[in-house]
């Protein structure tokens, strides 16, 4: 690969690493406060909701970083 693809890919891979981490914040916040004070059972639900929100982006950004790393195959082999 490229030098440039090789930089392409690394630039992903911190943007990708700052939307799961900010993904996981928000769930944690959210978390937190539903901690903190008694929450009507929607409130519950919404924040386990979100955790598994957060989770499916976390493995959609890794799949998508691993299938974006490997190396194209020429047409017919």
């Amino acid at each position: 690969m490229s030098e440039k693809h090789d930089s392409d890919m690394r630039k992903m891979e911190d943007k990708a690493d700052e939307l799961v981490a900010l993904a996981f914040e928000l769930c944690e916040k959210r978390l937190a406060s539903t901690r903190m004070a008694p929450t009507p059972p929607q409130a519950a639900l919404s924040a386990a909701a979100l955790s598994a929100a957060a989770m499916s982006v976390h493995h959609s950004v890794e799949t998508f970083l691993a299938v974006s790393r490997v190396p194209d195959q020429p047409a017919g082999k």
